[in-house]
């Protein structure tokens, strides 16, 4: 296809906000797919119930005469041209298709300046689909199988179309179509006021780049965060001392500029280095004098970055184009230039996301340690305490309540570290208080009623706690296996705080107990499916940190007080 649509853009991707509204069949494969902004892929060999699977459109053989689907594009425009993709049908493509075209005066997708221009009401049903008035946009072609074909208009339309019919005859597969064209472009009707000057909806084109090996620069244009590595710019990887590499954006409308986003999202092993972004002024028709907007800003994985352009540019020449450059190489999701068409800028209204951030879910947590929950065991647990259940099989048990019962003695200890320790095992261990500087201690029997159960799989550890001098153990009240609990512990590090490397996660049974020994670090409680309520003891003195002392992990987090250090998958 070479660059006989280097100037336009794709109306019709999903990354834009494309969609197939009605379709006449799809037996064998999604229309949806068609939009699909990735290549196509092949998984030769893969079946469905319906048949081989398929990255495309496929229909069910020996149907009408065609079968179509109607596409609302992402952005209403002109059209230029096709491309239409068959790759790997290879037995099974559509000989022909073609493409007509649609005008919304209202409802989703319309655009204003069609009123009055051979515009209709959006049709809300298959029916009044098949029978609304199309314009022909590229007549029946033919197609070859497992083959790329694009198809250049005579002269781009004048219509801005917001939606299309896209037909194969008789039926067969199609993996991929791509609507390029320009976008009617949607600017504020203030001129002072602030906005993405650099963004698809407002006209912005890319016109040239070094490399897009992974990943096409015009997704830096695209809205959102995207959702994966796949709707970015990435290059390949340099080898060259020096190396950068570069697009070329036209904006949609000259303006100044006031602020940068770079958004590195989902680039967590693969960002550059480094980033600079120059501007040209609208006279400068050679792009011979650059225009510092910043200058080689470091820029982290997985992140949004907000740069400031300082005044005495945003208010110089109004910008027309930026040339975008990565050191040395990498991937970037987007690049936002906030600017007004004229200076000064007004206000960023206090509700606007304009230098928001708007994290993604694992935006703070992506390279926290994870680790996995597993079912808990009496030797997995032994070095944090005892499992409290039931054995399966105990030679000491012994019939008790004359014969009508069976005891299972020693399944734990229950322990007091403090200097009246009633065992010999808290005497043995206790630490070098005197006892006038502990407060006496009673064993507090109590009930933890844990009535909101976690919502998420990924449960962020922001903190830990211990009983520095006495066992805990919580054991479920009329637990009938069903639903249960989850236990988190960590071991000392030297300076006596929680050490992450040590950290251990168990999925619990609402009818098994757990005995946590004294000075273990453990998560306060986490219960899973529904409420559990538990049955608690521990000695408890009332004083602070005797009783129960807390870490948060501030420090570890980054310096995020409430932050999170690890993940626990539960």
């Amino acid at each position: 296809l070479g660059t006989a649509f280097s100037e336009y853009v794709d109306l019709a991707v999903k990354t834009t906000g494309g969609k197939v509204l009605v379709v006449s069949d799809e037996w064998f494969a999604e229309a949806s797919n068609l939009l699909t902004a990735a290549a196509p892929i092949s998984r030769k060999g893969h079946f469905t119930p319906k048949g081989a699977w398929f990255d495309g459109w496929e229909t069910r053989r020996h149907g009408p005469s065609a079968d179509w689907c109607v596409i609302q594009l992402g952005y209403p425009g002109t059209i230029a041209g096709f491309e239409v993709d068959t790759a790997f049908f290879t037995g099974n493509h559509s000989p022909f298709v073609s493409v007509e075209g649609y005008v919304a005066k209202d409802g989703a997708g319309a655009v204003e300046e069609n009123a009055g221009r051979n515009a209709e009401a959006v049709p809300s049903s298959i029916e009044e689909w098949e029978s609304a008035t199309w314009a022909p946009i590229l007549p029946k072609v033919p197609l070859n199988p497992d083959s790329r074909h694009g198809f250049l208009l005579r002269a781009p339309t004048t219509e801005y179309y917001t939606h299309i019919r896209f037909r194969m005859y008789p039926d067969g597969g199609v993996s991929r179509l791509r609507v390029y064209g320009k976008v009617h472009q949607v600017v504020p009707e203030d001129k002072a006021e602030v906005f993405d000057l650099a963004a698809v909806g407002a006209g912005a084109t890319v016109r040239a780049f070094s490399d897009a090996h992974f990943g096409h620069p015009s997704n830096l244009l695209l809205p959102g965060r995207g959702h994966d590595m796949s709707d970015g710019w990435e290059t390949k990887r340099s080898r060259s001392p020096g190396h950068i590499d570069w697009c070329q954006i036209k904006l949609g409308v000259a303006g100044h500029p006031t602020l940068i986003e770079v958004d590195t999202a989902h680039y967590m092993g693969n960002p550059p280095k480094a980033v600079t972004i120059h501007g040209f002024a609208e006279s400068d028709t050679q792009e011979e004098n650059p225009i510092v907007l910043i200058n080689e800003e470091h820029v982290k994985p997985h992140k949004q970055h907000f740069f400031e352009v300082p005044e005495t540019v945003g208010s110089g020449p109004a910008i027309s184009s930026i040339k975008v450059v990565m050191i040395p190489d990498g991937g970037i999701k987007r690049v936002r230039i906030f600017g007004s068409q004229q200076w000064p800028a007004a206000a960023i209204p206090e509700g606007s996301s304009i230098g928001k951030a708007q994290p993604l879910p694992d935006e703070n947590t992506w390279n926290l340690l994870t680790i996995e929950a597993t079912p808990i065991t009496k030797e997995a647990f032994a070095p944090w305490g005892q499992v409290v259940e039931v054995p399966l099989y105990d030679p000491n048990a012994i019939k008790v309540n004359q014969g009508t019962a069976q005891k299972f003695s020693r399944i734990g200890q229950f322990v007091n570290l403090r200097s009246y320790a009633l065992s010999d095992e808290g005497l043995a261990n206790s630490p070098d208080r005197s006892n006038s500087d502990v407060a006496p201690a009673q064993a507090n029997i109590a009930i933890f009623q844990c009535y909101k159960p976690v919502e998420t799989t990924n449960l962020e550890v922001k903190l830990l706690e211990r009983h520095a001098f006495s066992s805990q153990m919580f054991v479920p009240m009329g637990g009938d296996g069903n639903g249960g609990y989850v236990v988190v512990v960590a071991k000392d590090r030297p300076d006596g705080n929680p050490d992450l490397s040590t950290l251990k996660a168990f999925t619990v049974k609402n009818s098994q107990g757990i005995n946590y020994k004294p000075n273990v670090w453990h998560h306060p409680m986490i219960v899973t499916g529904k409420p559990v309520t538990f049955l608690t003891i521990t000695h408890e003195s009332g004083v602070g940190k005797d009783d129960c002392h807390e870490y948060w992990f501030t420090k570890e987090a980054g310096n995020v007080e409430g932050g999170a250090a690890a993940i626990v998958r539960i």
